[in-house]
């Protein structure tokens, strides 16, 4: 009995820690090469609820973040910043893709946080600020929005994780 608890308790913690494409395939119309993570929690506050997951699109890659801020109404501009504090003390700025606006359900990557205000936003990531991320560990994320800024630390776990999601799209 000690031995399959053993077990079990070894699987499902491989499970939840473990990394993995969602998607890898040539999409037929536009014969671009489409590579994705799953998505992962990052931060769990009061103040802020957000997950990522990474995608590569040929050689493009980039972050998505679903935000939640409670029941905020906010948007977040086109070229509006990201900002990734590293464990160097060194900062990545990323740009968002395009203008977009909080809808409920938009910041869920499941049931919780379905029928909440949210946001679904993409940043850009050049190939060297690409090979920087997978080099360094994140320590505190800034996501600028139309109300304002919001800090938010990373926890070294789930920064470890943030990391290994990144290297996937090798």
């Amino acid at each position: 009995m000690k031995n399959l608890f053993l077990i079990l308790f070894a699987l499902f913690t491989a499970y939840c820690n473990a990394q993995k494409i969602s998607e890898d395939h040539i999409d037929e119309f536009t014969k671009n090469h489409v590579k994705r993570t799953d998505w992962e929690g990052l931060t769990f506050e009061m103040k802020a609820v957000t997950s990522y997951r990474f995608s590569k699109i040929d050689n493009q890659y980039f972050i998505q973040l679903k935000i939640m801020l409670g029941d905020v109404y906010f948007s977040i501009n086109e070229n509006d910043e990201l900002m990734l504090k590293l464990i160097n003390e060194e900062i990545v700025t990323l740009k968002n893709i395009k203008y977009t606006t909080t809808c409920v359900g938009c910041g869920s990557t499941g049931f919780n946080g379905s029928q909440s205000q949210g946001i679904n936003v993409s940043y850009n990531i050049s190939n060297e600020q690409y090979q920087l991320l997978t080099q360094n560990t994140i320590s505190k994320i800034r996501i600028y929005t139309s109300k304002n800024y919001i800090d938010l630390e990373i926890k070294k776990k789930k920064a470890d994780i943030l990391q290994k999601a990144l290297k996937l799209l090798e």
